[in-house]
């Protein structure tokens, strides 16, 4: 059984982990990653459009079924975040990113309306493509493709904020 640490939404450690889908109570907020992936063939910034790697999450997950998105999982009790965004690279997509290779995007919190939410930590590398193709893990993904920026940035838009995807146009500049 996984565990996740609970936490406040000012990121203090109330000293409670509890099973990853057991219900949240108000107040309560969990650590979540999201790694955005940038090819390293891709032009540096300025210099082209970059290409992303993105997943369509599995066509019977719980949220955004069939989706295109990037990789992204709750952290576990314990782990930190960087440790949390590289296992899951590796978990969903068999890319091996080393933890020191993540560079922090941005940190985002996110309200549910039930009074919980998610203390999120976008993460931003780059990425050599498998020369074999993709391994993933179908329970999770249902494809895996590179992607020029736009399409990217199209495809995520349609379930997350514009502030949220004014922060990808960023991260589009700087990786």
């Amino acid at each position: 059984m996984e565990y996740i640490d609970i936490f406040t939404r000012d990121g203090k450690f109330t000293g409670i982990s509890r099973p990853k889908h057991d219900p949240k109570k108000p107040g309560e907020y969990y650590r979540h990653v999201l790694i955005i992936m940038k090819t390293a063939d891709s032009p540096e910034p300025g210099e082209g459009e970059g290409q992303y790697i993105v997943q369509q999450r599995s066509l019977k997950a719980k949220y955004y079924a069939g989706k295109w998105d990037m990789t992204g999982g709750a952290v576990m009790a314990g782990e930190t975040p960087e440790a949390a965004a590289a296992r899951e690279v590796k978990e969903e997509l068999d890319i091996t990113v080393p933890a020191d290779e993540l560079k922090l995007g941005y940190e985002n919190i996110v309200d549910w309306d039930d009074g919980t939410g998610l203390l999120v930590s976008v993460f931003m590398c780059r990425v050599e493509v498998p020369e074999g193709g993709f391994e993933f893990d179908a329970r999770e993904v249902n494809d895996v493709k590179v992607m020029p920026f736009h399409e990217f940035l199209y495809h995520v838009s349609d379930h997350n904020d514009e502030d949220f995807c004014n922060s990808l146009k960023e991260i589009e500049k700087r990786l």
